[in-house]
């Protein structure tokens, strides 16, 4: 499975340097809940530099809670924003000969998208006008068909992805971050799940059928998991 990390969200350079050795596509935050233009090209150098795939990671405009609150936008409005957030990684990756890979919302709206299909045509909707060709990063559920459907209609690629580091509710959608151990603490735990997520994902008769495993950067654990994983030879897909 292909491995991605959310970058470009810290002001300490080694964060994302420790990481990107380890990965396969990094999602750079763009303005809505961290990142500026100096932590995007400080990013999208080091993507360059490992052979990384680069994809924008946009979010509701919070950096007070850092894109984990819903907010209840109008469209128009959000849609501006998201559109400017990614047009600027746009425009600084074309200029570093850097193609756009993938688009996957941050936080609280990568949550809003995968429990609304109203809200998750919209974006397919905007992606498809906007950023033609680009693939969406979206999070592999137990019904994930409605999902499908819809950005087949559109024409977009999905990327399904599952999380090595994060708490999974019965119903498959992930723990909200307000509950403990939401988020795993012990590079261990992280490893396991990545191993039984890669292990089901290889079995066609297993419903999991996620292409990247999702690990966060802002996590030492999940850190320290990626290296171990390439340490012992499970390193990039």
């Amino acid at each position: 499975m292909l491995k991605n990390c959310d970058l470009g969200e810290h002001a300490d350079a080694r964060i994302d340097a420790a990481v990107m050795a380890h990965i396969d596509l990094a999602n750079i935050a763009c303005g809505g809940h961290a990142g500026d233009v100096e932590t995007i090209e400080r990013t999208l150098k080091l993507a360059a530099e490992h052979q990384v795939a680069i994809g924008a990671h946009p979010s509701y405009p919070d950096k007070t809670h850092f894109g984990r609150r819903s907010l209840p936008l109008p469209w128009p409005e959000l849609e501006q924003t998201l559109t400017e957030q990614v047009s600027c990684l746009l425009r600084l990756a074309e200029a570093h000969d850097q193609p756009l890979h993938h688009i996957k919302p941050h936080g609280a709206l990568y949550l809003d998208m995968m429990r609304s299909e109203a809200l998750f045509e919209r974006l397919t909707d905007w992606v498809s006008a906007r950023f033609p060709g680009v693939a969406l990063m979206v999070q592999w559920l137990p019904e994930s068909e409605a999902f499908e459907t819809i950005a087949q209609r559109k024409a977009i690629p999905l990327i399904w992805e599952a999380f090595a580091d994060r708490r999974y509710q019965t119903d498959g959608q992930l723990a909200p971050r307000s509950e403990a151990h939401s988020l795993y603490d012990a590079p261990q735990t992280i490893i396991d799940q990545a191993w039984l997520f890669h292990q089901q994902t290889r079995d066609p008769n297993h419903p999991m059928q996620a292409q990247s495993l999702c690990f966060h950067s802002d996590n030492p654990a999940s850190v320290a998991a990626l290296v171990q994983l390439n340490d012992t030879g499970q390193g990039r897909a």
